[in-house]
């Protein structure tokens, strides 16, 4: 059972389907995200959809995340099925409309760390790396959007 949740919201000017692809873009989410990420298989019924597999390097780890549950501009849901410094890592992202030009990104993760007693540093690092990450795709979206 996953020791450690994070949990963090981000509102945007954007709607909810410019967001959910910047989010499900696999190949290019190293723009927000800490580390490179390469698409190693291809999901369905999109590319990056349910199966999809994403291969991220961030500092000494590789791993590779596998998408599990995908509604196209809705959800999308992931976990970790090889390498990396936890277990039993889940993530959950779900995007809503709010009103006519503001959506809500919800971000979700769910770990153990592999290694006992590393799970409160790995889970401040992971926080702030998402909550960065998220307020630049919010950014990028808006900026997208009123163009």
């Amino acid at each position: 059972m996953p020791a450690h949740t994070i949990s963090l919201e981000q509102s945007a000017q954007a709607p909810k389907e410019i967001l959910f692809e910047l989010l499900t873009d696999h190949q290019n989410l190293g723009r927000f995200f800490d580390g490179t990420y390469r698409l190693v298989k291809t999901g369905s019924p999109m590319p990056n959809g349910i199966g999809a597999i994403r291969r991220v390097s961030a500092g000494p780890f590789s791993f590779d995340e596998k998408v599990i549950d995908y509604k196209e501009n809705e959800h999308l849901h992931y976990r970790i099925v090889k390498g990396g410094p936890l277990q039993e890592h889940g993530g959950w992202i779900q995007i809503q409309s709010l009103n006519a030009v503001t959506s809500k990104i919800q971000y979700r993760i769910s770990f153990s760390p592999k290694v006992k007693g590393t799970g409160w540093i790995i889970k401040l690092l992971l926080e702030k790396s998402i909550r960065k990450a998220l307020e630049n795709i919010a950014k990028h979206g808006e900026s997208t959007w009123k163009r």
